[in-house]
Formats: C-alpha cells, structure tokens, sequence
C-alpha cells in the first residue's frame, strides 16, 4: 500500500470520528445528554476536566459549555444533576 493511501485512509477515519461529535455553540449540557446523543465519550469529558477543579468529580454533577460544534469546555458544577439543554 502506497504511504499517501494509507495517509489519506488514515485521516478519512480521523474526520469521521470527529464529526460525530456535534453540540450547539452557546449552550450548557450535562455529561449524560453528551454521550448518549451527541457522539461524546466518557473518556471525552473527563480529558476536558483533566486540569481543572473538577477533575475528580462525577460526571453527572458537570454541566459542559459548547464552545463549538463538537466542542466542549468551560466546566462547572450542576449539584441538581439536570439533563435540561439550557441557552445561555
């Protein structure tokens, strides 16, 4: 197999991936919603919260920030677990 066919297998695997991942810019979601319907892992959020206060909590009690389509950050703590998307 000729190196850029495999370059190009390679990325075509890669944009697939990241493509599935979708979220409306803007809005809050919890962890659940994100896995089980926006094409986020589990392993997903926790390498968002690796470096912030929140690294070690539960997943349910975070409320995730779309900063993009299929990009989250800006963590902060839901203690009322709710699964509402919320605009904001």
């Amino acid at each position: 197999m000729k190196p850029s066919s495999l370059l190009c297998a390679l990325f075509s695997l890669i944009t697939f991936a990241v493509a599935d991942k979708v979220c409306t810019p803007s809005f809050d979601y919890c962890a659940d919603e994100l896995i089980k319907s926006k094409g986020f892992t589990e392993d997903d959020l926790k390498s968002v919260l690796k470096g912030t206060e929140f690294e070690n909590e539960d997943l349910k009690n975070i409320l995730f920030h779309c900063k993009n389509p299929g990009i989250v950050g800006h963590p902060k703590c839901d203690n009322k677990g709710d699964s509402i998307e919320s605009g904001g």
